[in-house]
């Protein structure tokens, strides 16, 4: 009897839609962060067995270092309902990974300022792709749910020295992206804030670091129309306090930004009226060198509280596929875009009256709209 080609091909798809574990068998699901939901962070975990914190509540969500821990850690965690984010630098080559020298020659080239062992890596390279695709891989098979790829700004004030533009690294933190979503990840956008336009309908969360001290905060407010957590880590101080419209989960950590030790959820006892905005000089001459971000910040209307420890912990849906809609994201965030990005591992710049003459003397000299150095962390994955 002949049966039509067709008719075979209509009832395989029919079939392979009705079997109720087609999902589960393909690929699992990506997992989902709403704003809001509580996190820690801990990448130099030195003597720290990272099994005995997945007993602490404070946190539903973890981020470690992706080479330090094993798969049973991971598992470990995730049997305690935690969510497991491992990190790795995607923008550098790092002299102590274990894979570091499945990179060419030419694939790395600028050190990057203030942190010994690392060069920024050329986004462009297709072998540079490869080993970031097998982190990933490694991401997968640890048991990870989720991966935190840090140093994407190398665009920023040409830190990487290849000359790449904004464009160039969004369409590297897109493949990124494919990848993971691929092997059924998550995937945050660390810092580089110029960026979200570019990204945000790819990647499920961001870590970001220190806006407050340099009055970003505002910049995530599409991350929270769009219901996606955003990870706030400030170091030093203890700052509560979110913009309107945007939920952050706030962390104040040790100012040595050492990143070993759990903990530093704001205190809910705080007023955000009394919290010390900019309090100290050096945050009040990096706020005054941002002119947009300033503009917008300074003179906050009444801002909302979020915490960590101030919310009931979320539950998170693992079951979720797809990212909330994101539609309404471009109108409503496009006047709000400052106009300088987040540089990593540059040293705080004090705030002296040299100083200042210093940026000034930057700005007459023709600098890329003055570039601020920020000593942003990236983990070393280093024990301590």
């Amino acid at each position: 009897m002949f049966i039509s080609p067709a008719l075979v091909l209509a009832g395989t798809v029919s079939l392979t839609a009705a079997h109720p574990f087609r999902e589960t068998l393909s690929r699992r699901a990506i997992t989902a962060f709403p704003a809001g939901t509580s996190f820690d962070i801990l990448l130099n975990k030195g003597s720290t067995n990272v099994k005995t914190i997945s007993s602490n509540t404070a946190f539903s969500v973890i981020d470690i270092d992706l080479f330090d821990n094993d798969a049973a850690t991971i598992a470990d965690l995730r049997s305690a309902d935690k969510k497991v984010i491992c990190y790795f630098s995607a923008g550098t080559r790092e002299d102590w990974r274990e894979d570091k020298g499945s990179f060419q020659s030419s694939d790395y080239g600028n050190a990057m300022e203030d942190w010994e062992g690392e060069n920024w890596v050329n986004v462009k390279s297709e072998n540079v792709k490869a080993i970031m695709k097998k982190r990933i891989t490694m991401a997968k098979e640890k048991g990870c749910d989720a991966v935190d790829p840090d140093n994407v700004d190398g665009f920023s004030g040409n830190q990487d020295g290849w000359g790449y533009q904004q464009a160039d690294y969004a369409d590297y933190v897109k493949y990124l992206a494919t990848e993971s979503a691929s092997a059924g990840l998550a995937i945050g956008l660390k810092n580089a804030l110029d960026l979200i336009p570019d990204v945000l309908d790819v990647v499920q969360f961001a870590v970001n670091e220190q806006c407050h001290e340099y009055s970003e905060c505002i910049q995530y407010k599409p991350f929270t129309t769009a219901n996606k957590a955003v990870f706030n880590i400030e170091y030093g101080g203890n700052e509560c306090a979110s913009p309107a419209g945007v939920t952050l989960t706030i962390l104040n950590k040790s100012a040595d930004q050492a990143l070993n030790t759990l903990g530093g959820q704001c205190s809910v006892e705080a007023p955000a009226a009394s919290l010390p905005a900019a309090s100290s000089s050096a945050k009040a001459t990096a706020s005054a060198t941002k002119s947009v971000a300033s503009s917008t910040v300074v003179g906050k209307p009444p801002v909302t509280t979020t915490s960590a420890a101030s919310k009931p912990s979320v539950t998170l849906n693992t079951s979720v596929t797809a990212a909330p809609s994101t539609t309404a994201v471009a109108t409503d965030t496009s006047a709000i875009w400052p106009s300088k990005t987040t540089s990593a591992a540059k040293p705080t710049k004090t705030a002296s009256d040299e100083d200042e003459d210093e940026d000034e003397d930057d700005d007459e000299d023709g600098d890329d709209e003055g570039e601020e150095e920020k000593p942003h962390r990236h983990g070393s994955g280093r024990s301590n």
